[in-house]
């Protein structure tokens, strides 16, 4: 009731600009969102689901991972990431290794097929990308990522604030 009331009151000491500013962004988000969803989904994730595709990009760039590591990265449950993960190595795209000197943990490594999986989604997705910024120019460019990126951070340091009403 208090997180309500405060949100509620905080709602009301806004500037009808503000309301206006946040409700639109909100409205772009959600489109953004939608178009992202059906780009991905669609036509560059190389036939495997989001979360597996999440999953590849991330044990690509870091080379190795453990599923606790990739459950922290990807903010999911250690038994989502398991099962995840269980998908990608039942298609010949992930091995799981269990080292000798801690036999609790795995560490999960891309197959060739994986890395070939990983190149198509990257060059799909880098042509999509390429494609969209194309209408802006480099100082646009930099600058829509720079707000982006500040915004992103935001976004998470609102969610994972120990006292956050975002907070799950």
């Amino acid at each position: 009731m208090y997180i309500a009331t405060v949100l509620i009151y905080n709602i009301d000491v806004m500037k009808e600009t503000e309301i206006n500013t946040i409700k639109k962004f909100r409205e772009i988000l959600r489109s953004f969102e939608r178009e992202i969803f059906v780009q991905t989904n669609e036509c560059c994730c190389g036939g495997v689901t989001l979360a597996q595709c999440h999953a590849l990009l991330e044990i690509e760039n870091k080379k190795t991972e453990s599923v606790t590591e990739l459950a922290k990265t990807l903010d999911l449950d250690k038994s989502t990431v398991s099962r995840t993960v269980d998908g990608l190595v039942n298609m010949g795209y992930i091995d799981r290794t269990i080292p000798n000197e801690n036999r609790r943990t795995s560490v999960l490594s891309l197959t060739e097929s994986g890395q070939n999986v990983c190149l198509s989604i990257n060059a799909n997705n880098d042509k999509f990308i390429g494609d969209t910024l194309s209408i802006l120019t480099d100082s646009e460019k930099e600058e829509l990522i720079g707000l982006f990126e500040k915004i992103t951070n935001q976004m998470i340091s609102l969610r994972t604030a120990c006292c956050s009403p975002y907070k799950r």
